[in-house]
């Protein structure tokens, strides 16, 4: 769960972003941050440890980041590193690529199909998602044979499911139910 602090900042980072015309550099730097923070558990501890001064915080994390990132970015890392609150900075980076999505009508859709779609198919599928949401349609595809064919499309908290597995299912309640009758 995101906190209300880093959804602030992350608003304010959008804000500044689009005063700036610089959204989508700003979340190159969010994607790498996050990256970063997930792909090291040093620098996770780092980040949370109250035992490290701020000083040795902020010199360490220009050494990390500055001349990777813009300065805005930066910006945001030492003031994050002057209030005591670089902890959050794994969630202000998750918070401000939802609120770019958001701000670019961008949803994110997974996909699991039975077999491996065609080129075609998925170009389909895509403009058939983006018809029904009205939005850019990011999707994460993922191949699952237990489907036995047939595909399941999850948007935000609604699942379509289109499997041969499902399907199966359905017939055999209707055969169960009809024969308790």
């Amino acid at each position: 769960m995101i906190s209300k602090a880093a959804k602030r900042y992350a608003n304010a980072l959008i804000d500044i972003g689009t005063e700036s015309n610089k959204l989508d550099e700003i979340k190159e730097d969010m994607i790498l941050l996050d990256q970063s923070i997930e792909e090291s558990r040093d620098l996770k501890l780092f980040l949370k440890s109250p035992l490290i001064k701020k000083a040795i915080k902020s010199s360490a994390l220009k050494e990390i980041f500055d001349g990777k990132v813009q300065q805005v970015t930066m910006n945001l890392i030492e003031l994050l590193v002057e209030k005591n609150r670089e902890k959050l900075l794994h969630d202000i980076t998750a918070s401000y690529v939802s609120l770019y999505k958001i701000h670019h009508g961008i949803i994110d859709v997974v996909v699991q199909t039975a077999f491996e779609l065609s080129d075609q198919e998925v170009k389909k599928l895509k403009n058939i998602l983006e018809s029904y949401t009205g939005k850019t349609v990011q999707m994460d595809m993922s191949i699952h044979k237990e489907l036995l064919g047939g595909l399941t499309v999850r948007i935000d908290d609604t699942i379509f499911d289109g499997s041969v597995k499902h399907k199966l299912s359905q017939l055999e309640k209707s055969f169960a139910a009809a024969s308790v009758e």
